[in-house]
């Protein structure tokens, strides 16, 4: 395993999305949609609650209205977008709508400070009832996860403070942080136990991620001691067993925990924090995934391997894959392995990308349908979802460059800049031709650095045959218009060390083929990929299509239309899932063996 730390994120560069991609297209919609929310709305419930001056705003509704138990939540996933707009995109103005949240939540900090029997440093959309409640086992829905809402809060306040220079916001969550760790230190290992256990009431998002993160940012030993109160004895214990025991458990509700586990192990280098986080990485992803990458039915998880009976309207719930994307990132940077970003870019692509209304309204969907003949469906109330799609699409950079010294990791194909005027060092990376199986990235620095492109799964899977005698590679790779022959290392990269004091560029054309995904429960039930895309078939029909391929043939019979990346099949349409808009479609048909 890499020691702590080892690789990172290039949060310290300047990335932007170059336009004419999905990505980007994406990324600008929602950037529409912030410019368009009125910041006293998101302040409304707070004010109100604290006795201030609601400023003539109109209250919010659905999960946001007044009389909601989970009131505040989008707020938090609010400031986090603004925050994550400003660090994706440098527009100033999301920098001052970020100050403003948090200037004015300060000042609703001190005035609930100020009120009798509230403690100090305390925070929220609402007065701590709900908090006393969850103490006593009240169950949801007479009350909804108060920490969990707590949890969005602190987190848009610490990404404020980080990706906004929003000094004032780590000074504000201290406060709130030890508002919790007074409260939570005088419970009992058993009253914390019932607490965690406890269906929604007691789901907490992320809390221990934030604990971990204050005590690194404060040096304060009690938050480190805190972030260890959020340890659910339910979930840890059998993956402190490696075993399996996620059938019934809700998937949202847990897949933060790990996160926070992966922070404990951060902060305080205890490693079995790190080895359940990962072992929950495998097991996920292994035996509970659909072919977009989403997880869960109805919010839950069930048996290993149970998916083709699972197909419905209440698959992949935005949030969940949210979560995973974010245990992925923080996986990979202690073992930079292509497996992570495998996975990664399958999600991404086919289920976040997928999610988004194709109007800059900011919804996203909160489940992703896959039953037959499924349409997008958006809630329109503030959802949870809604929430964390505000911040999605402002995280495509997140994912593409990682370093390491002198080591740089290309990990995604979006189109992209990456300009490191500390280490001087310039990446430019594009479709050719707007080719997504053609990209061209171009490399300038001082000096010699590496540089280590994914090799993607779905391309090494469509090497091995045989064309006239000839291996089949999957990819072929130019430096400088010369053609290389050059395999993959152990870890699934191709490594290139050079001096790059002259601009070099690599051109790699990837082999894209059809493959059929099957559930391993009913393997008859199956979904097509086209390279890293996962495909819809476009039909109104309500039962499984007859898909009229197998792998013997369905290059053949998959033709191509005009349109890129869209080919019809015996009159039926069939395009990638993330370009998907009103239309029924189809993900999984019946393929004979």
């Amino acid at each position: 395993m890499k020691s702590i730390g080892s690789i990172h994120g290039c949060d310290d560069a300047v990335i932007r999305l170059l336009p004419e991609s999905p990505f980007y297209d994406a990324q600008e919609r929602m950037k529409e949609y912030l410019l368009s929310v009125e910041d006293d709305r998101m302040l409304y419930n707070f004010r109100r609650a604290a006795g201030l001056d609601t400023c003539g705003a109109v209250p919010l509704d659905g999960w946001e209205k007044w009389e909601s138990q989970i009131k505040g939540h989008t707020t938090g996933h609010y400031m986090s977008a603004l925050a994550l707009c400003y660090h994706a995109a440098g527009d100033e103005r999301f920098k001052e709508k970020a100050l403003y949240m948090v200037k004015s939540l300060a000042e609703c900090q001190d005035a609930f400070s100020k009120m009798e029997g509230v403690g100090e440093g305390f925070l929220s959309g609402y007065l701590p009832d709900q908090f006393d409640q969850l103490e006593e086992y009240v169950e949801y829905p007479t009350i909804w996860a108060p920490y969990y809402t707590l949890h969005k809060i602190f987190a848009g306040l610490l990404d404020c403070y980080t990706y906004a220079g929003a000094k004032e916001a780590l000074a504000v969550s201290e406060r709130l942080g030890l508002w919790v760790w007074r409260r939570l230190s005088k419970l009992t290992y058993q009253q914390r136990t019932r607490m965690w256990s406890m269906y929604i009431a007691g789901e907490f998002g992320a809390m221990n991620v934030i604990m971990a993160q204050l005590y690194m940012l404060t040096g304060r030993e009690e938050f480190i001691d805190c972030a260890k109160l959020f340890d659910n004895k339910k979930l840890i214990y059998p993956l402190e067993q490696k075993r399996d025991e996620l059938d019934q458990m809700h998937a949202n509700q847990h897949i933060p925990q790990m996160l926070g586990a992966l922070e404990i192990y951060k902060a305080a280098g205890e490693k079995r924090y790190y080895d359940m986080a990962r072992f929950f990485w495998q097991i996920v992803t292994d035996g509970h995934t659909y072919a977009p990458g989403g997880c869960g039915e109805s919010e839950k998880f069930f048996a290993k391997d149970r998916i083709g009976d699972l197909l419905t309207k209440k698959t992949q719930e935005t949030c969940a894959s949210y979560n995973m994307l974010k245990l992925t990132k923080e996986l990979f940077q202690y073992e930079p392995k292509s497996c992570y970003m495998d996975y990664y870019e399958k999600t991404v692509l086919n289920h976040i990308l997928a999610s988004q209304d194709k109007r800059p309204t900011g919804e996203s969907t909160y489940f992703f349908p896959l039953e037959p003949g499924a349409k997008r469906e958006f809630l329109w109330e503030n959802s949870c979802c809604h929430g964390t799609g505000m911040e999605s699409h402002f995280k495509y950079r997140d994912g593409i460059y990682f370093h390491r010294e002198d080591e740089f990791y290309v990990n995604l194909f979006i189109p992209s800049v990456l300009e490191w005027a500390e280490r001087d060092v310039h990446i430019r990376q594009e479709a050719v031709g707007g080719h997504p199986e053609r990209t061209r990235i171009t490399v300038k620095g001082s000096g010699v650095h590496t540089i280590k492109i994914r090799l993607p799964k779905w391309t090494v899977n469509a090497a091995g045959a045989e064309e006239n005698g000839v291996r089949v590679r999957g990819y072929e790779i130019e430096e400088n218009g010369r053609k290389l022959a050059v395999e993959p290392d152990e870890d699934g990269y191709l490594v290139f060390t050079r001096d790059f004091s002259e601009e070099i560029t690599f051109e790699l054309t990837f082999t894209f083929s059809f493959r059929i995904l099957r559930a391993a429960d009913i393997p008859e039930r199956a979904a097509i990929a086209y390279g890293p895309f996962v495909m819809a078939a476009l039909s109104e029909e309500k039962g499984f299509l007859k898909l009229p391929f197998t792998e013997t043939d369905i290059e053949e019979k998959m033709a191509p239309a005009e349109e890129r990346l869209t080919f019809i099949c015996e009159g039926t349409r069939w395009i990638p899932l993330c370009m998907v808009d009103e239309e029924s479609y189809h993900v999984y048909g019946i393929c004979s063996e």
